[in-house]
């Protein structure tokens, strides 16, 4: 199987035995085993790539009764975990009446959609797409919609009134399934995770270094420069510094994590606040009372302690 990498992801080669299972499979024809085989294998492939529409109708075909029992049996299964996958977008028009609507012309990723306002779902492979909708005397509405695994019918509008008219620019990104619609809130989860491994790392190698310091100072409170001398509590000096920089070294690495994960801790909030506010400045007071977020920050003997809590 060849795999082709392009600018939108990783798209599989389409064999001609693919092409007759999927001609089938649109057809309603009686699959053969081959097809049925074929399905079942180009199936996995392809739902490995995301690409859950295509699976969906490999699937179909090869969950049919007429395939052998054990990739019906599979596929069947498949089948309905890929359904549940598959994300769906309802798109309805603000601003219109309904003949109006009717007459909205809507593509997605170039490809014309009929009867895109009748309020049916539409299904979508997951990640990014491109909705253009042209509306009567010449508006339009552009959407950048990320769909996301899981989630189907989220609701889409398009909002004719408030659009420039002839003007197809300026895309608006619409979150399919995040919980408040904003981009920003992943970013948040991301830099709380980098803050998190921060204070880890802060936390093991102060503790590291710490013991590592005071084995140090016990076994070698002198040294010395003649391994003559070198007994109890004297230490060949070569050595002793090698010790000294193993532990020095790990503050200067804890002392990294520290500052790591402040910042993370600190940036993820900010993130977070913004994405509640949904970029209103007004609202980010508000917004982050609501959302009960709090940032504690206090030292501790030999390092500090940092937490994020709050109701999400």
């Amino acid at each position: 199987m060849v795999w082709i990498l392009g600018s939108a992801g990783a798209a599989i080669a389409v064999s001609p035995a693919a092409r007759a299972q999927d001609t089938e499979a649109a057809t309603g024809e009686v699959p053969s085993k081959a097809s049925c085989a074929q399905a079942y294998e180009s199936a996995q492939e392809s739902r490995a790539a995301g690409q859950l529409e295509e699976t969906q109708t490999r699937l179909s075909l090869c969950a049919r009764p007429e395939c052998p029992s054990f990739v019906q049996k599979d596929c069947a299964r498949w089948l309905e975990e890929v359904e549940q996958e598959l994300p769906s977008v309802v798109i309805r028009a603000d601003g219109l009446d309904a003949e109006a609507a009717r007459q909205v012309a809507v593509t997605i990723d170039g490809k014309a959609i009929s009867d895109a306002l009748g309020g049916n779902p539409i299904a979508l492979d997951p990640g990014r797409h491109e909705l253009i909708a042209e509306g009567p005397g010449g508006s339009r509405v552009t959407r950048v919609i990320l769909a996301q695994q899981g989630v189907q019918n989220r609701r889409v509008a398009l909002d004719f009134e408030t659009e420039p008219k002839a003007t197809p620019d300026a895309a608006v990104a619409v979150d399919v399934g995040s919980a408040g619609g904003s981009p920003l809130r992943p970013y948040a989860y991301v830099a709380w995770g980098v803050g998190a491994v921060g204070l880890g790392m802060f936390a093991v190698l102060g503790t590291l270094g710490r013991a590592d310091e005071r084995g140090f100072k016990d076994d070698c409170p002198r040294a010395t420069e003649d391994p003559m001398l070198v007994a109890d509590g004297v230490c060949y000096k070569p050595h002793a510094d090698e010790r000294k920089a193993v532990y020095e070294r790990e503050f200067v690495l804890a002392d990294i994590g520290l500052v790591t994960g402040i910042m993370g801790a600190a940036a993820g909030t900010v993130l977070f606040i913004l994405a509640v506010a949904d970029g209103s400045s007004s609202d980010t007071g508000r917004a982050a009372g609501e959302a009960g977020l709090r940032l504690d920050l206090s030292p501790t003997p030999g390092g500090g302690y940092a937490s994020v809590g709050g109701a999400f």
